[in-house]
């Protein structure tokens, strides 16, 4: 019965095996970054869900131009229509033009942006995201026209709108 002798050793090793992450295992304490760690991220950068709304305007808004959907004119406040098209309502009348200047590779570009993070401020309740804190799937785009060096974001209403 030669297989008894391995049974015998398996139930032998068996108990060993269990005490594998037992209660009585010492583990180390979270880790915790060392002030003035170079290798600490940034905290003013904001990827979670309380941004995740304005994020998400900014978003359709980009992808939306990328589409050339007028539409996305509801997520610019009448101040940011004004400096971008010139008057407080005059995203509907100029967005067409506006896309048209814009190159195709940029047009391709925005089809693949996202909007991974941005950051607190100005003041409360807004956010700001820098157009290099953009994530795109191929070459970035090129700033200018309707894609500013940087959006703020802020609720207005029930909505999240890009303010100037």
């Amino acid at each position: 019965m030669p297989v008894r002798p391995f049974l015998v050793a398996v139930l032998a090793v068996l108990p060993l095996l269990s005490a594998c992450g037992g209660k009585d295992e010492v583990t180390m304490p979270p880790l915790t970054p060392e002030p003035g760690d170079s290798q600490v991220v940034d905290t003013a950068a904001t990827s979670g869900a309380e941004s995740f709304p304005a994020r998400l305007a900014l978003y359709k808004y980009l992808r939306g131009v990328a589409v050339g959907n007028a539409r996305v004119c509801a997520y610019l406040t009448p101040a940011y229509q004004r400096k971008a098209f010139g008057g407080p309502a005059a995203c509907r009348t100029g967005f067409a033009q506006a896309r048209a200047r814009l190159r195709p590779q940029d047009l391709l570009a925005l089809r693949g942006v996202t909007v991974p993070l941005c950051e607190p401020g100005p003041g409360q309740g807004a956010y700001t995201v820098r157009f290099e804190d953009l994530d795109w799937k191929a070459e970035p785009a090129r700033p200018g026209g309707l894609l500013a060096a940087t959006y703020t974001l802020r609720k207005t209403g029930t909505y999240w709108q890009i303010t100037a």
